[in-house]
């Protein structure tokens, strides 16, 4: 079994129209794909994990023609969760279609990110893997960001860092920073890694925050 960490990149068009009004509006800064059943009978159904003020949310749900019901809860820390049901539009059809063959799974969350772009874990057999990423339909194109054989924390459930911040975590266990009491310092990060050690801060910052907040999450 092999997974697979897309990035996928949207062509002018090919973009769902509730990410493209995430992208657009000041007060939405995200949102994730949690859960799904997958037209069932001509809807979908979905809930997701967004990041900004439910308002303007509600206020799009309630404009769309292809919302049947929905629900949302209040906002608590700047996010929120939306149940929502929908007819399948075209868009949601070629998201189906990039991914429904053979043994594939998606492993939630699927992020919607602010840039356009899509980020999704995909695990199966290494055909049907492989088959996925080569053939995505017009309009789509992917970028792999990982692969190799499943395991259990393999794919988003995992805190994406970036390979600085990686590396950066990385000198720090070794070097004793996350021992208690504490054995090494930010200095010592930054002489492992040959940067300064303002730079190694803040790459141990920005992963911390990362992590800490997937925690919470």
């Amino acid at each position: 079994m092999k997974y697979v960490d897309l990035r996928i990149h949207h062509e002018a068009g090919s973009l769902h129209p509730m990410h493209a009004f995430e992208m657009r509006h000041d007060d939405i800064d995200g949102a994730a794909l949690l859960h799904w059943n997958t037209v069932l009978d001509g809807t979908n159904t979905m809930v997701f994990r967004v990041r900004g003020d439910p308002d303007p949310f509600r206020a799009k749900l309630d404009a769309r023609e292809a919302t049947v019901e929905y629900s949302l809860t209040d906002a608590v820390d700047g996010v929120f969760y939306c149940c929502v049901r929908d007819r399948a539009t075209d868009a949601d059809r070629n998201y189906i279609a990039a991914v429904a063959r053979g043994t594939l799974v998606v492993v939630p969350p699927v992020e919607f990110n602010p840039d356009g772009t899509t980020d999704l874990t995909l695990v199966g057999t290494p055909a049907d893997v492989d088959a996925a990423v080569e053939g995505l339909p017009d309009g789509l194109r992917a970028t792999v960001r990982s692969v190799g054989p499943y395991r259990r924390r393999a794919g988003p459930t995992t805190p994406r860092l970036t390979d600085r911040q990686r590396a950066a975590v990385a000198a720090a266990v070794d070097c004793g920073y996350y021992d208690s009491p504490r054995a090494g310092t930010v200095e010592d990060v930054a002489v492992e890694l040959g940067i300064a050690p303002g730079t190694a801060a803040e790459h141990l910052r920005k992963a911390e925050a990362t992590v800490m907040g997937r925690l919470v999450e």
